[in-house]
């Protein structure tokens, strides 16, 4: 197993190359669903959605129990340095609907989901955003490949807690067909040189091919990754 150090520096170099632009996408992708000004990132890791949130314009705070992720985060990102908080999703230290969207990029899985969902709820005013592996046959084909093992929340039951929480759901959506399994994530391999007018010409396809599979109804069985929104406060479902 590598050093942390070992591996931030690996990481580093992925963000540098396609799974970077990658990334990059994807957190765009994402914040196309926020509607709140005041932002909290919840497992933030480096802190790559920070950094493309508050190029957007948004107020954006990223938390993650690691500090060697947080302080690497800061280096990569000194001008985000402030907004990063070391903390526990379980036992969060903010006080009641502090912030109008909680995001969970590719972080939900990592804890027991099941038992933190209600003190995510507590701080989050407007919504909730949660982006994470989709565990299709695609997915656990390939992980098998690397050998790679990681949690999974299949997509029933996770919107099942939601709406035994009251939250209105809005989705779930779906993306990520070449781009990502391609640039191999922080974990795969990556197949791309490095050069700028590849990587946009493999995001150009990949949109085109997801609007295409989308219009098949095929999306869900073959994409990388599901988004799903959910809404709170005043969008909750009256009784």
């Amino acid at each position: 197993m590598a050093k942390p150090q070992e591996k931030f520096q690996r990481d580093w170099i992925r963000l540098q190359r396609f799974y970077g632009a990658v990334a990059s996408e994807q957190n765009r992708s994402i914040l196309r669903f926020v509607t709140g000004e005041k932002v909290l990132e919840l497992g933030c890791g480096y802190g790559t959605f920070i950094q493309e949130a508050e190029k957007g314009g948004k107020q954006a705070v990223g938390l993650d129990i690691d500090f060697n992720a947080l302080k690497t985060g800061r280096d990569f990102y000194p001008s985000c340095s402030m907004k990063f908080i070391q903390g526990d999703m379980g036992h969060l230290p903010f006080k009641d609907k502090s912030f109008h969207t909680v995001i969970l990029r590719e972080s939900l899985h990592h804890v027991a989901w099941e038992k933190v969902l209600p003190e995510i709820l507590r701080i989050c005013k407007k919504e909730v955003i949660i982006f994470e592996p989709n565990p299709n046959w695609v997915l656990r084909l390939c992980r098998k490949v690397i050998s790679h093992r990681d949690q999974e929340i299949p997509l029933r039951p996770l919107l099942n807690l939601l709406e035994r929480h009251e939250v209105v759901i809005q989705g779930p959506y779906f993306r990520d067909l070449l781009a990502f399994p391609l640039s191999g994530g922080f974990v795969g391999w990556d197949v791309v040189p490095p050069a700028q007018f590849l990587f946009f010409a493999i995001l150009w396809v990949d949109r085109r091919v997801q609007t295409l599979f989308h219009h098949l109804r095929i999306e869900k069985a073959v994409s990388w990754r599901y988004l799903v929104k959910g809404g709170l406060g005043e969008q909750r479902r009256q009784p």
